[in-house]
C-alpha cells in the first residue's frame, strides 16, 4: 500500500493506492488525531513552536552523532505512560523534514497504538500481515505528510503465540526497510514490560529511552537503564522544564 498525504488546515487526506487499482482517499479530521502529534497538527502557537524546536535539536544531534549507526533509533521507555509513541511519531516526522526518507515502524504488537493516535485509521495491510507473509513489506507501508515520512503499523493486536510466530521474520523486514529508507525509527514495547522479549534484548540497538520528567520513578529509570546496558545511547525527557 502506497500513500501520499495532502495536509490542509483542518483535515489530513491520505491518498492510498491499493494494489494496482485506483487510489482511495481517506480524509482524517485533525481533531481526531492525538493532540501530542505536534507535527501532524502543524500548530503555530508558542508552545508548539517550542516543542518543534526541541525535536529539531534532537534530530540535529542524531545526524551528527556516530553512535546512531546503523541509522536506526529504537524508541522505548521504562513503562507505559511516558509518551513513547507520540515521541516516536514526532521524532520520525522531524527527521523526515531534514530531507531524509524515514520509516516509522510499530513494534508494540500486543498493544498497538498507531491506528488509534491517527483517529482509528483503517488500513488493509499491517506489519503483522507482512511478517506473516500475507502481504509484501511495501504493502504494509503508508506515507504521512509531504516530507518523506512513511509508517508501518500493526493492524491487529497479537497474543503471545502470535508474536512468537512472527518475530523470526522481523529481521528480514528490517533488512528490506534498511535498503529502502535512510532512517528507521521503531516504537518498541516498554523495557520493563513482558513485551520486551528476548528479540528486543538481542536486537534493539541503539535505544533512545523516553522518560516523563517529574513522573517516571527514578527506580524504574535505573532498572530500565541497567537492563538496556550499552544498547542505551540516549534519554529524552518529556514535559521537562525549559
Amino acid at each position: 500500500m502506497n500513500a501520499g498525504v495532502i495536509a490542509e488546515e483542518s483535515r489530513l487526506a491520505l491518498s492510498v493506492a491499493i494494489g494496482r487499482g485506483p487510489k482511495k482517499v481517506i480524509e482524517l479530521n485533525k481533531k481526531d488525531l492525538h493532540p501530542a502529534l505536534t507535527f501532524a497538527h502543524r500548530r503555530t502557537n508558542a508552545s508548539a513552536e517550542v516543542e518543534i524546536a526541541s525535536y529539531r535539536r534532537v534530530v540535529d544531534n542524531l545526524l551528527r552523532d556516530d553512535k546512531w549507526q546503523p541509522r536506526q533509533v529504537f524508541v522505548s521507555s521504562p513503562k507505559a505512560g511516558d509518551g513513547k509513541t507520540s515521541t516516536a511519531f514526532n521524532l520520525a516526522w522531524a527527521l523526515s523534514m531534514q530531507q531524509k526518507s524515514v520509516l516509522l515502524i510499530e513494534l508494540n504488537f500486543a498493544r498497538p497504538r498507531f491506528r488509534s493516535v491517527l483517529g482509528d485509521l483503517r488500513i488493509r495491510y499491517g506489519l503483522d500481515g507482512a511478517l506473516q507473509g500475507s502481504a509484501k513489506p511495501e504493502d504494509s507501508v503508508f506515507s504521512l505528510g509531504d516530507s518523506g515520512l512513511h509508517v508501518s503499523a500493526v493492524r491487529d493486536a497479537l497474543d503471545k503465540s502470535g508474536i512468537k510466530r512472527r518475530l523470526p521474520s522481523l529481521s528480514n523486514f528490517i533488512g528490506w526497510a534498511s535498503e529502502s529508507y535512510e532512517w528507521l525509527v521503531f516504537d518498541c514495547p516498554p523495557v520493563l514490560s513482558s513485551g520486551w522479549t528476548g528479540w528486543f534484548r538481542e536486537n534493539a540497538n541503539p535505544v533512545l529511552m523516553v522518560v516523563r520528567a517529574h513522573k517516571t520513578p527514578l527506580l524504574e529509570v535505573r532498572r530500565a537503564a541497567q537492563q538496556l546496558g550499552p544498547s542505551l545511547k540516549g534519554t529524552l525527557l518529556n514535559d521537562a522544564d525549559q
